[in-house]
């Protein structure tokens, strides 16, 4: 089913009649209903209120008594009407007293876990009583919303007794469904009290916006300090790396020795001129790294808002997720990230997360033109090696920069050539 963001982009460069056609055809599966949202009040509450207001207990009573009513007849004896109006009653009962026995509680969001597309994500809520009376039978959950669907319950979902003043921590559990930033605009709790058959519920407006990072992808990794030490020893890029040269031993002076190199010390030992000998550094010298991905999604035409599958570009961002561990793991810290033609500066983990679930699909692979500062390990990830990435790494690396590719394969596309810091991974 279509949405509004679907809706197809006119390309000057086709016939008019094909942009009619594509129109016709998102009208016709455009989606007329808009997805539920839960806020306090409005056009909704009537129907907000029946529906919460009867647990499956209460529908079942209700169901039965009307049915016994339908049923009830003087020429049937079978069906008892007493019986159908005992169960209205209580179902009436009930409301009257979880009404007026309607707790009065303060919730505030306390910390949540970083959210995963499939996986439940659960939330701490700090709940207090501010009434004079006693809340019984309380169960806590999420407003109502697009995206996520509930993930169960959790051990300390239900409350059975919450004195005045008192104060208990719960969680909340949602499961997001995608990659975004997942608005959830409050909290309900619900009150079962007195016999579980109907529901008061009290909502609080604790709008939170939760990054949603992609599933994790299931590739071994070797340390990138490891794969560095075997570019630097191939001495494509040691000579002109900073702090890339290390001293390998000292020998007498020979013609055409430069100055700079000559080893005092050693020269005054042994009573003639020394030199230093350096070699292309194995170990790697850097500050940090700096990761570039490339965001180009197969099969996105010119005239699609969007793409129909963004499994390719979530992927590639799980590899990007996995590569910022490793490298903290080996005191290497983020310093920039492109997640398309521009370096954006990492300040903390909260800007990596928000970068990751915010990046859209491109139609095109693009890679920044420069690289933004010297002294740093740089990382690709791509899933097709085309000639124009291909061409910028060879660029990055013919300037003195030590850059590893990585390549997500078994998904099509081309492969990297078999060269010094390009390695290939299976999907």
């Amino acid at each position: 089913m279509k949405e509004f963001a679907d809706r197809p982009v006119r390309v000057p460069q086709e016939p008019l009649a094909l942009h009619l056609w594509r129109m016709t055809r998102w009208l016709l599966d455009l989606r007329l209903v808009p997805r539920l949202t839960e806020r306090r009040g409005g056009w909704r509450a009537p129907l907000r209120a029946l529906r919460d207001g009867l647990t499956s207990t209460g529908v079942a009573v209700l169901l039965a008594s009307v049915l016994l009513l339908l049923l009830a007849r003087r020429s049937n004896p079978g069906f008892d009407l007493g019986l159908a109006t005992a169960g209205l009653l209580l179902l009436a009962l009930s409301a009257a007293v979880g009404r007026l026995w309607r707790p009065r509680l303060d919730l505030v969001r306390l910390s949540h876990q970083v959210a995963v597309a499939g996986q439940p994500c659960r939330s701490r809520v700090r709940l207090t009583n501010t009434g004079r009376r006693p809340a019984r039978e309380l169960m806590l959950r999420e407003w109502r919303g697009p995206g996520w669907r509930p993930a169960g319950a959790s051990k300390s979902a239900l409350i059975d007794r919450l004195d005045a003043g008192q104060t208990q921590l719960c969680e909340v559990a949602v499961m997001p469904s995608a990659r975004g930033l997942l608005h959830l605009p409050g909290l309900a709790v619900h009150s079962f009290f007195p016999l579980f058959l109907t529901r008061s519920t009290v909502g609080v407006a604790l709008p939170l916006e939760l990054p949603v990072l992609p599933p994790p992808l299931p590739v071994s990794l070797p340390p990138l300090r490891e794969l560095a030490a075997q570019c630097l020893k191939t001495g494509v890029h040691a000579a002109r790396s900073a702090g890339a040269l290390e001293y390998a031993h000292t020998r007498p002076y020979q013609v055409g020795d430069p100055s700079t190199r000559l080893d005092h010390r050693a020269s005054a030992r042994r009573g003639e001129l020394m030199s230093r000998v350096f070699r292309g550094g194995s170990e790697l010298h850097a500050d940090g790294v700096a990761i570039c991905c490339d965001t180009a999604v197969a099969g996105f035409a010119p005239w699609q808002r969007r793409p129909r599958d963004v499994a390719a570009l979530d992927r590639r961002l799980a590899l990007v997720l996995e590569l910022v561990a490793h490298a903290r793991a080996e005191a290497l810290p983020l310093k920039a990230l492109a997640l398309g033609v521009d370096w954006q500066p990492i300040a903390d983990e909260a800007a990596l997360h928000r970068a990751v679930a915010t990046c859209p699909p491109t139609r095109h692979a693009h890679l920044p033109a420069s690289l933004p500062e010297a002294g740093l390990l740089y990382l690709l990830v791509t899933e097709d090696a085309s000639d124009a990435i291909t061409a910028q790494v060879a660029a990055w690396r013919a300037a003195g920069n030590l850059v590893l590719a990585f390549r997500l394969a078994g998904r099509g596309g081309r492969a990297l050539p078999a060269a010094p810091g390009n390695h290939e991974l299976p999907a």
